[in-house]
């Protein structure tokens, strides 16, 4: 249904909004007036930082396949991959994110997109960012099996103020920020034990090209030559002994008894 901010059924949510922003069950009110105006198939609020992902809130009626793959797949290793969550470390910021505005050249060709997103979010994202402080970052991730229109996307915008306060308020009533992580990413771990065999560019590099940019866009983030990139990436493949991206994937972000074994 077309949004007008002058009817008294939009004033009305956003009172109730303002009403629950002390009850657990706040989160999934705000999810239902979205839901009002596009389509919402999935969804989680969670809180980016530089070394991990928090989880906030989930869907009280979620898939149980779907939140295992989001706290053991994705909070432990594959929020590396998220184009939201490197367009925010990239740019910590309060604000709406499309995916359209920020996926990268080859994100459809990752082994991301195939074995996570295509399978628990589906076919389109949007994303609102309240910046909590110098590194951390509250986000309202909603996923559809449709793409979101042109006007949904202008109308989800043009609500940004109103779902950002709402936002940064509800955050004086989360006293526990649940399902806080102590143990490091696979990434991170696959990392420690090659030791010096891969450097610290080579790692930077290595997470881009998982994440499904070109050669040239990497050259642009890391300040380097495309030719370089190139070169970066023939040197990985050959240290690690692998010749797709289907095993580089594996390596770093599949569970240990599907991984490849150390070289």
């Amino acid at each position: 249904m077309p949004l007008d901010l002058h009817s008294l059924a939009w004033h009305r949510s956003i009172g109730k909004l303002i009403m629950q922003l002390n009850r657990p069950e706040f989160w999934s009110s705000l999810i239902r007036t979205l839901n009002e105006y596009v389509q919402v198939d999935n969804w989680v609020v969670l809180i980016f930082s530089s070394k991990q992902v928090q989880v906030v809130s989930l869907p009280e009626v979620a898939d149980t396949e779907e939140v295992d793959a989001f706290t053991q797949r994705y909070v432990k290793g594959l929020y590396l991959l998220d184009p939201f969550y490197i367009a925010n470390r990239e740019n910590p910021q309060s604000g709406f994110f499309h995916l359209l505005d920020i996926v990268p050249e080859y994100f459809l060709e990752t082994e991301y997109y195939h074995k996570y997103f295509a399978q628990y979010i589906s076919v389109d994202e949007v994303q609102y960012n309240a910046q909590l402080d110098g590194d951390r970052t509250l986000c309202i991730s909603i996923g559809s099996s449709t793409h979101f229109c042109q006007d949904q996307i202008t109308m989800l915008d043009i609500i940004k103020p109103w779902v950002i306060a709402l936002m940064h308020q509800r955050m004086s009533f989360e006293i526990e920020e649940e399902k806080h992580l102590t143990s490091a990413p696979l990434w991170s771990q696959t990392i420690t034990q090659l030791g010096t065999q891969i450097t610290t560019r080579e790692s930077d590099v290595l997470r881009l090209l998982l994440s499904g940019f070109s050669n040239k866009e990497i050259a642009g983030k890391l300040c380097l030559s495309a030719e370089t990139i190139k070169v970066h990436r023939r040197n990985i493949y050959a240290k690690l002994n692998i010749k797709s991206q289907s095993e580089l994937f594996a390596r770093f972000f599949m569970p240990k008894k599907d991984a490849f074994s150390s070289v």
